[in-house]
């Protein structure tokens, strides 16, 4: 008798809200084991770290905030120290909310990728807040993806042992792509799930504006999505730490990558608030990845 996959998920932490409940009540319907490891939180809400554990999830708590990719490898290191048998891990961010019936998807596309002579390297949704996951060819009916995000993605142990976990040198940004062009570097693709979706906050919407004038669109306020100032420091510098180990084997990607943060950064200058703060950031994120500096951000 064929054997149901187990899947464990890692929910990586940092502050969270009371909606994490819900995430945590969805994943452990479909999930063997949920872990949530936190991130070295600066305002812990300890009534929602308290009502997690009851819920029954594991809940790890990292010293410091050593970054997103640490938090992961922390949960992935636990889950396959405590489970004999594990055939995935989920990652997930803390904003995100799987519908029911998600990771029977993505379980179902990995086996029907294998059935088809295709290696998996990672599953990842079709549809992330309703955009559709980038498809980049079909083989035998499946559908491989293109980068895929960090959150709703499905990984095979056996990924995990071709190429390692998180790079921990990015800390945050960038973590993703990494782990996924490492894959692809060795023959592991990202297969889509075509049917599965993920609900997941994509960053912050603000009005647009120039100088005091808020930009307008047939009477209603233009939106433009914008990342938190800081996160320009690792969104530059990550980007050229990667173009730097990947410019050979993937140079598309890193011109790619390259003039779509380009064109990210010139919109929200021009459009969006607080621009000297995140062009501040962005400029010391430059000199950083100039300089081939890792980890955190250093403060004087």
């Amino acid at each position: 008798m064929e054997l149901e996959p187990v899947t464990v998920a890692v929910v990586s932490t940092f502050n969270p809200h009371p909606n994490l409940l819900d995430n945590c009540v969805a994943l452990l319907a479909q999930c063997a084991e949920v872990i949530v490891v936190d991130d070295g939180s600066s305002a812990p809400d300890e009534h929602v770290f308290n009502a997690v554990a009851g819920l029954g999830c594991t809940v790890l708590r990292l010293p410091k905030n050593a970054g997103i990719a640490a938090a992961l490898n922390s949960g992935v290191d636990f889950a396959r120290e405590r489970q004999r048998r594990l055939d995935f891990i989920l990652t997930m961010d803390q904003d995100s909310l799987v519908e029911q019936g998600f990771v029977d998807e993505l379980t179902r596309a990995a086996a029907a990728a294998q059935s088809a002579g295709v290696r998996v390297g990672v599953v990842a949704p079709g549809t992330v807040s309703g955009l559709p996951s980038r498809a980049r060819k079909l083989v035998r009916n499946i559908v491989i993806g293109d980068e895929p995000v960090q959150s709703g993605l499905l990984i095979p142990a056996e990924t995990l042992d071709a190429i390692g976990n998180f790079n921990e040198a990015l800390f945050i940004d960038g973590v993703d792509s990494d782990f996924y062009l490492r894959a692809k570097a060795e023959g592991l693709n990202c297969i889509i799930a075509p049917d599965a979706s993920l609900t997941h906050s994509l960053g912050t919407m603000v009005p647009a504006s120039i100088g005091p004038w808020t930009v307008t669109w047939r009477g209603k306020p233009v939106m433009i999505r914008t990342a938190a100032s800081w996160r320009y420091y690792y969104i530059v510098r990550n980007r050229i730490l990667l173009g730097r180990k990947f410019a050979l084997r993937e140079p598309y990607w890193v011109l790619r990558g390259v003039l779509g943060d380009a064109r990210h950064l010139l919109l929200v200058t021009v459009l969006a608030s607080g621009r000297g703060e995140r062009l501040s950031s962005a400029a010391e994120g430059l000199s950083a990845g100039v300089r081939g500096s890792t980890g955190p951000r250093r403060t004087a």
